[in-house]
Parts: structure tokens; C-alpha cells; sequence
């Protein structure tokens, strides 16, 4: 790669990527790897643990694995990253005893280039970092973010909570992070109670890590493309097949029917 790929509008404007190194393993305990690694987490979780929203509110089910990843935030005028990576490695390079006894024991460990949808990126990583990378049992991840909703290519979750100071915020989603969350066809509302029965999980999991970091202004959505409740499964009655237009009829008013195309209540419109 050379300065010649870089476009002339995208020179010199701050662009963010993180590298992260992410360790899964089927009985550890989170604090054991920050401490063996010398690395704070900025996510964890303990196999066995309550499953929760990101906001700390109880969800059904247990955590069938431990999950732990530290994330360096960095921010560069130009489209370069490799070094960035090499100096992570560097970092752990030191604990190579510990990451080969973590797989040993069937964990995983990984490391992770998230670019964050602000620019071209181009780099080449060198032999030398491929071969500590493989030397440290280490697997690459590469996790690239779609340009910003007003570009085009993502699609808008508000999100929904039962707690008093819920804010009705909206997040964004790749076309391929949606479809894992709304399943169903035509599906445009989803209960956090049924996202540890769906499918992949471990892609759901992740999936929705990365759609919390990309809150968006009501003001710049073109639409709302689904709903996700917390905490609010009394929907359901409303909401049976997770559709906004199968709703119950008796629950939205005569122009609502006539938009979805639902039957009339048997009782007088509440609504209006």
C-alpha cells in the first residue's frame, strides 16, 4: 500500500480504529486473565453469570463461556494501522506461557483490527507481526464498520427499555447485523428475553457490542427499522409476531388498521 490510495478528501481528516485483543475460554475467571495479562478489560463476563443488558438489567439465562477483551481507542490523520498492532503484541509478548496455556485448556484468544467507518484504511502488516501472532496462538480478526447512515447502508434500532429513565435511543446496524437480531421476514420488533434463543450466538453476542458503539441523533435517522424492548415482554400481547403491522388490532386506531391492513376489533376502538 502506498500514500497514492489515499483520496485527496479523506487526507488529514481524524479517522478511528481500535485494536483489541479478545479471549474466550470455558471456565476462567475474567479477573484471572487481566491479572496473568497485566490488561484491564473494557468487556467481561464469568461463565455461569446472570446474563444482563448493557445496562446492567437481569436477562434470563446463564453465560455458557467467559468472555474478556481489552480495546485500544486510536485515532490517525492518515490511513496507517499495522504499527498499532505491533505494539499490542508487544505488549502481551511477554505472557506467551499464559496465551498457550489458554488454548490449551480450549480457550481462544484473538486479535481484532476494528476499523470504525471514518475513512480508507490501507496498510500492510509485516512478516514480522504475522509470525509473533502465530508464535503467540493468536488469531486475526478484522472488523470493519459500513460508512454513516447518511452515506447509506445501515438500518436504525430504537431501543426500548422498562426502566424510568429509559432515553428511547437509536443505535445502528449493518444490513448483516440486523437480519441476526430480526430474524423473521418482515420482522421489526424483537424481545431481549428471546435473543439467547437465537441462533449464533456468539455472532449475536457481538453483533451487539459493535451496534452499542454507534448511537446515532434522532434528528439524522432516515426511519426506524426495528424495536428492541428490554424488560417489556407485555408487548407481546400486542406484538405476537413481532411485526409492527401484525399488531392487535384493538391496540391502534382506525387510519393505523387501514395503513396495516388488520382487521377490525369485534369492540369499539379504544384508541380512536
Amino acid at each position: 500500500m502506498t500514500d497514492d490510495t489515499e483520496t485527496d478528501a479523506e487526507a488529514g481528516a481524524p479517522k478511528r480504529f481500535d485494536v483489541e485483543l479478545f479471549i474466550v475460554h470455558p471456565t476462567l475467571d475474567p479477573a484471572e486473565i487481566s491479572t496473568a495479562l497485566g490488561l484491564d478489560a473494557e468487556f467481561s463476563h464469568r461463565v455461569g453469570d446472570q446474563r444482563k443488558t448493557p445496562k446492567g438489567t437481569p436477562l434470563e439465562g446463564k453465560y455458557r463461556d467467559t468472555r474478556w477483551r481489552h480495546s485500544r481507542r486510536h485515532e490517525t490523520p492518515d490511513q496507517w494501522f499495522a504499527d498499532k498492532v505491533a505494539e499490542l503484541l508487544g505488549r502481551i509478548e511477554p505472557h506467551r506461557e499464559f496465551l498457550k496455556k489458554l488454548r490449551a485448556t480450549g480457550g481462544r484468544a484473538c486479535m481484532i483490527v476494528q476499523f470504525l467507518g471514518d475513512g480508507y484504511f490501507g496498510d500492510e502488516i509485516p512478516q514480522e507481526t504475522l509470525t509473533k501472532l502465530a508464535d503467540l496462538e493468536l488469531d486475526l480478526g478484522i472488523e470493519c464498520f459500513t460508512v454513516p447512515q447518511q452515506r447509506g447502508g445501515m438500518k436504525n434500532i430504537q431501543v426500548i427499555d422498562g426502566a424510568l429513565n429509559c432515553t428511547f435511543s437509536i443505535f445502528q446496524a449493518t444490513d448483516e447485523e440486523f437480519a441476526l437480531l430480526f430474524r423473521e421476514p418482515q420482522q421489526d420488533m424483537q424481545y431481549s428475553e428471546d435473543l439467547a434463543s437465537l441462533p449464533r450466538q456468539e455472532e449475536v453476542e457481538a453483533a451487539l457490542r459493535r451496534i452499542w458503539e454507534r448511537p446515532i441523533r434522532k434528528q439524522d435517522t432516515q426511519g426506524i427499522h426495528g424495536t428492541l424492548f428490554y424488560e417489556l415482554e407485555r408487548y407481546k400481547s400486542y406484538y405476537q409476531a413481532k411485526r409492527e403491522d401484525a399488531v392487535e388490532p384493538s391496540a391502534v386506531n382506525q387510519a393505523q388498521r387501514r395503513l396495516f391492513g388488520i382487521a377490525r376489533p369485534d369492540r369499539e376502538d379504544l384508541g380512536g
